[in-house]
């Protein structure tokens, strides 16, 4: 029975994440320990009992996550003890999913995602340009009117998260041009200060380009290796294969698409029956099911739905 997991991006921590399993599975403990120990200060104390505020930005939030998710992941291989057939991150999450497959250590895994959360926020500081989120519209429609929008200001779609919801990267001019023509439709565009990531910042497009060299400085003292299952990336929609760099797609990360649907649909085509979403809350989970399309999808973070797949995959497909 072949199974993909699924690794969240920035937006889904929240405080108390992970406070169960620390306390009753040690692998779990030792994630936290070791998140700890590389990064030089407590973050299990901020995501155990911080602030929001603090937890939410984005220096704090990916380290965070990568934590989360790897000692999700640590508690899904003690407890299933099957390899995935493959797996994908949905930006951030890119690094958790190389993490899990043992091309990167956690050290260095964790380490990267504190230096490009800080690389990341000074988008913000620089008011380079603003992110939205655009829901309930076709992708022809969207892309449509961006293409018309893009004739006089920079506008893109950033990240492509289900057939109906997507994220935009432009200029301030640009988004408010949008927010109008989408008037006229059935779409509607809630800026990212809306919605729990809180990043008002024009990441995964052109206008983050001036943050590209800082973050290949902080990635050539990582050593990459080889993956113990097919990672597909949202980067270049493909598996990374032995000859692609890691480094270049992690660093193309900031000015490329986050191509999330397409790859989950090339991974359900592939013969896979179950994603499972490793990561704090069912973000991931919920995007999936925006599309009828792909297979069905349950979080390891929920104790129910980890009941299920634990019986899923050990019962051969069966619940």
């Amino acid at each position: 029975m072949r199974f993909a997991l699924l690794f969240p991006g920035q937006g889904c921590q929240y405080i108390g994440m992970c406070a169960k399993l620390i306390e009753e599975y040690q692998a779990a403990y030792e994630v936290f320990e070791e998140a700890n120990r590389a990064l030089g200060y407590d973050i299990r104390s901020l995501i155990l009992k911080g602030n929001i505020e603090e937890l939410t930005l984005s220096k704090n939030a990916q380290p965070a996550v990568v934590t989360a998710g790897y000692a999700l992941y640590r508690v899904f291989e003690e407890q299933i003890g099957i390899k995935p057939f493959c797996a994908a991150g949905h930006s951030l999450g890119e690094i958790t999913a190389l993490v899990c497959a043992g091309a990167v250590s956690f050290s260095d895994g964790v380490v990267f995602a504190r230096k490009r959360g800080e690389i990341m926020h000074q988008a913000m500081d620089q008011k380079k340009g603003r992110s939205g989120v655009v829901v309930d519209l076709e992708v022809s429609v969207l892309e449509s009117i961006i293409e018309s929008i893009q004739a006089k200001e920079y506008v893109t779609i950033s990240g492509y998260n289900s057939p109906r919801q997507f994220v935009i990267a432009g200029t301030q001019e640009a988004l408010k041009i949008l927010d109008r023509e989408l008037d006229e439709t059935d779409g509607q565009f809630i800026p990212f200060r809306m919605i729990p990531m809180k990043a008002d910042a024009p990441y995964h497009s052109e206008l983050m380009s001036f943050a590209t060299c800082e973050l290949e400085e902080s990635i050539r003292s990582i050593e990459f290796g080889k993956t113990n299952f097919d990672i597909w990336s949202t980067v270049t929609g493909k598996i990374i294969g032995e000859t692609d760099s890691i480094s270049e797609i992690l660093c193309n990360q900031l000015v490329l698409p986050v191509r999330w649907n397409q790859v989950l649909e090339q991974i359900a085509a592939s013969g896979v029956e179950l994603f499972v979403d490793i990561g704090p809350q069912q973000i991931t989970r919920n995007l999936v099911r925006e599309n009828p399309q792909l297979p069905m999808c349950l979080s390891f973070d929920d104790e129910e739905d980890r009941e299920k797949i634990i019986q899923y995959i050990k019962g051969g497909g069966v619940l």
